[in-house]
Protein backbone atom coordinates (compact mmCIF):
# COMPACT_ATOMS: atom_id res chain seq x y z
CA UNK A 1 0.00 0.00 0.00
CA UNK A 2 1.28 3.75 -0.17
CA UNK A 3 2.36 6.48 1.90
CA UNK A 4 0.52 9.37 2.30
CA UNK A 5 1.31 12.88 1.56
CA UNK A 6 3.31 14.73 3.58
CA UNK A 7 0.62 17.42 3.41
CA UNK A 8 -1.85 14.16 4.80
CA UNK A 9 0.38 13.37 7.33
CA UNK A 10 0.39 17.21 8.86
CA UNK A 11 -3.59 16.89 8.64
CA UNK A 12 -3.30 14.24 10.96
CA UNK A 13 -0.67 15.36 13.14
CA UNK A 14 -2.69 18.38 13.59
CA UNK A 15 -5.81 15.93 14.95
CA UNK A 16 -3.22 14.00 16.89
CA UNK A 17 -2.37 17.40 18.13
CA UNK A 18 -5.95 18.41 19.29
CA UNK A 19 -6.38 15.13 20.92
CA UNK A 20 -3.19 16.52 23.45
CA UNK A 21 -4.70 19.38 23.93
CA UNK A 22 -7.60 17.83 25.27
CA UNK A 23 -6.00 15.43 27.48
CA UNK A 24 -4.26 18.40 28.54
CA UNK A 25 -7.73 19.95 29.84
CA UNK A 26 -9.56 16.75 31.10
CA UNK A 27 -9.30 14.73 34.10
CA UNK A 28 -6.18 13.00 33.29
CA UNK A 29 -3.99 15.99 33.70
CA UNK A 30 -5.70 17.44 36.64
CA UNK A 31 -5.26 14.58 38.45
CA UNK A 32 -1.29 14.43 38.12
CA UNK A 33 -1.42 18.10 38.27
CA UNK A 34 -3.13 17.41 42.04
CA UNK A 35 -0.51 14.09 42.58
CA UNK A 36 2.30 16.74 42.20
CA UNK A 37 1.06 19.28 44.12
CA UNK A 38 0.56 16.42 46.79
CA UNK A 39 4.04 14.82 46.06
CA UNK A 40 5.77 18.24 46.25
CA UNK A 41 3.87 21.08 47.68
CA UNK A 42 6.66 23.28 46.73
CA UNK A 43 6.46 22.54 42.77
CA UNK A 44 5.91 25.33 40.81
CA UNK A 45 2.79 25.64 38.35
CA UNK A 46 5.20 26.21 35.09
CA UNK A 47 6.99 22.91 36.36
CA UNK A 48 3.78 21.03 36.91
CA UNK A 49 2.32 21.90 33.87
CA UNK A 50 6.00 21.15 31.29
CA UNK A 51 5.70 17.72 33.37
CA UNK A 52 2.33 17.16 32.83
CA UNK A 53 2.48 17.84 28.95
CA UNK A 54 5.40 15.97 28.74
CA UNK A 55 3.54 12.63 30.35
CA UNK A 56 1.19 13.45 27.92
CA UNK A 57 2.36 13.55 25.06
CA UNK A 58 4.46 10.49 25.78
CA UNK A 59 1.37 8.56 26.64
CA UNK A 60 -0.25 9.96 22.78
CA UNK A 61 3.00 9.01 21.04
CA UNK A 62 3.32 5.32 22.60
CA UNK A 63 -0.42 4.88 21.70
CA UNK A 64 0.30 6.11 18.34
CA UNK A 65 2.74 3.46 18.20
CA UNK A 66 0.16 0.90 19.16
CA UNK A 67 -3.06 1.72 16.78
CA UNK A 68 -1.17 2.98 13.27
CA UNK A 69 0.38 0.45 10.92
CA UNK A 70 4.01 0.04 11.54
CA UNK A 71 4.81 1.69 7.79
CA UNK A 72 2.61 4.78 8.66
CA UNK A 73 3.93 5.45 12.62
CA UNK A 74 7.25 7.59 11.94
CA UNK A 75 5.22 9.30 9.36
CA UNK A 76 2.33 10.12 11.84
CA UNK A 77 4.79 10.73 14.26
CA UNK A 78 6.50 13.01 12.53
CA UNK A 79 3.19 15.17 11.36
CA UNK A 80 2.20 15.02 15.23
CA UNK A 81 5.80 16.80 15.90
CA UNK A 82 5.08 18.87 12.79
CA UNK A 83 1.93 20.24 13.79
CA UNK A 84 3.57 20.81 17.72
CA UNK A 85 6.30 22.37 16.04
CA UNK A 86 3.48 24.87 14.34
CA UNK A 87 1.53 25.54 17.60
CA UNK A 88 5.47 26.80 19.01
CA UNK A 89 6.39 28.63 16.40
CA UNK A 90 3.34 31.14 17.58
CA UNK A 91 5.38 31.47 21.18
CA UNK A 92 8.50 33.06 19.30
CA UNK A 93 10.76 30.64 21.34
CA UNK A 94 14.44 31.32 20.70
CA UNK A 95 16.66 28.31 19.12
CA UNK A 96 18.16 27.64 22.13
CA UNK A 97 14.88 27.42 23.90
CA UNK A 98 13.80 24.87 21.09
CA UNK A 99 16.85 23.03 21.75
CA UNK A 100 16.61 23.08 25.51
CA UNK A 101 12.81 21.77 25.25
CA UNK A 102 13.48 19.12 22.52
CA UNK A 103 16.65 17.47 24.89
CA UNK A 104 13.94 17.64 27.31
CA UNK A 105 11.18 15.58 25.49
CA UNK A 106 14.42 13.31 24.67
CA UNK A 107 15.51 12.64 28.18
CA UNK A 108 11.60 12.53 29.23
CA UNK A 109 10.96 9.96 26.95
CA UNK A 110 13.95 7.86 27.77
CA UNK A 111 13.16 7.93 31.17
CA UNK A 112 9.28 6.85 30.95
CA UNK A 113 10.38 3.99 28.34
CA UNK A 114 10.95 1.52 30.89
CA UNK A 115 8.53 2.10 33.34
CA UNK A 116 6.27 2.41 30.64
CA UNK A 117 7.10 -1.03 29.35
CA UNK A 118 6.67 -2.47 32.82
CA UNK A 119 3.19 -1.05 33.45
CA UNK A 120 2.21 -2.19 29.72
CA UNK A 121 2.61 -5.81 30.89
CA UNK A 122 1.42 -5.41 33.98
CA UNK A 123 -1.75 -3.72 32.33
CA UNK A 124 -2.55 -5.99 29.83
CA UNK A 125 -2.14 -8.86 32.48
CA UNK A 126 -4.45 -7.45 35.62
CA UNK A 127 -8.22 -7.64 36.30
CA UNK A 128 -9.69 -4.41 35.34
CA UNK A 129 -10.05 -2.13 38.29
CA UNK A 130 -6.87 -2.80 39.41
CA UNK A 131 -4.58 0.29 39.50
CA UNK A 132 -2.28 0.38 36.47
CA UNK A 133 0.62 2.79 35.49
CA UNK A 134 2.45 2.39 38.72
CA UNK A 135 6.11 2.68 37.46
CA UNK A 136 5.29 5.29 34.64
CA UNK A 137 3.01 7.74 37.46
CA UNK A 138 6.03 7.40 40.01
CA UNK A 139 8.46 8.20 37.23
CA UNK A 140 6.17 11.74 36.37
CA UNK A 141 6.31 12.55 40.07
CA UNK A 142 10.33 12.10 40.34
CA UNK A 143 10.19 14.39 37.01
CA UNK A 144 8.67 16.89 39.17
CA UNK A 145 11.15 16.87 42.06
CA UNK A 146 13.61 14.13 42.28
CA UNK A 147 13.97 12.88 45.60
CA UNK A 148 16.77 10.24 46.89
CA UNK A 149 13.76 8.24 49.02
CA UNK A 150 10.50 9.37 47.71
CA UNK A 151 7.56 8.47 49.53
CA UNK A 152 5.44 5.48 48.78
CA UNK A 153 2.42 7.33 46.48
CA UNK A 154 0.40 4.30 46.49
CA UNK A 155 -0.20 3.51 50.15
CA UNK A 156 -3.85 3.83 51.04
CA UNK A 157 -6.71 3.51 48.81
CA UNK A 158 -8.13 6.41 47.33
CA UNK A 159 -5.63 9.08 47.50
CA UNK A 160 -4.37 11.34 44.78
CA UNK A 161 -1.75 8.49 42.95
CA UNK A 162 -5.06 5.92 42.75
CA UNK A 163 -6.87 8.88 40.78
CA UNK A 164 -4.44 9.90 38.85
CA UNK A 165 -4.19 5.69 37.94
CA UNK A 166 -7.76 5.73 37.25
CA UNK A 167 -7.44 9.11 34.48
CA UNK A 168 -4.66 7.78 33.01
CA UNK A 169 -6.30 4.68 32.02
CA UNK A 170 -9.33 6.65 30.79
CA UNK A 171 -7.26 8.89 29.48
CA UNK A 172 -5.25 6.65 27.26
CA UNK A 173 -8.29 4.29 26.42
CA UNK A 174 -9.87 7.74 24.88
CA UNK A 175 -6.30 7.89 22.88
CA UNK A 176 -6.26 4.84 21.22
CA UNK A 177 -10.50 4.79 20.66
CA UNK A 178 -9.90 8.43 18.80
CA UNK A 179 -6.68 7.20 17.05
CA UNK A 180 -7.93 3.98 16.22
CA UNK A 181 -10.88 6.21 14.37
CA UNK A 182 -7.91 8.49 12.49
CA UNK A 183 -6.66 4.97 11.32
CA UNK A 184 -10.08 3.95 10.11
CA UNK A 185 -10.58 7.05 8.42
CA UNK A 186 -7.32 7.47 7.17
CA UNK A 187 -4.81 4.76 7.01
CA UNK A 188 -7.13 1.96 6.39
CA UNK A 189 -5.78 1.37 3.00
CA UNK A 190 -2.60 2.40 3.86
CA UNK A 191 0.34 -1.00 5.20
Amino acid sequence: MTLLSNTEYLSLGRQIARLLGSALEGASAEALRELARAYDPSANDARISAEVFLFHKYLLMQACVGVFPESQVDHIVGGFVAALNEQAKGLEMTPERQRAMEQMWQLRAGQFEGPFSNDRAHFLDEAPGAYHWKQTISRFCQNVCEIANPPDIWIGANGPSQTASRSVTSALDQMVSALGEINRLHCSGAA
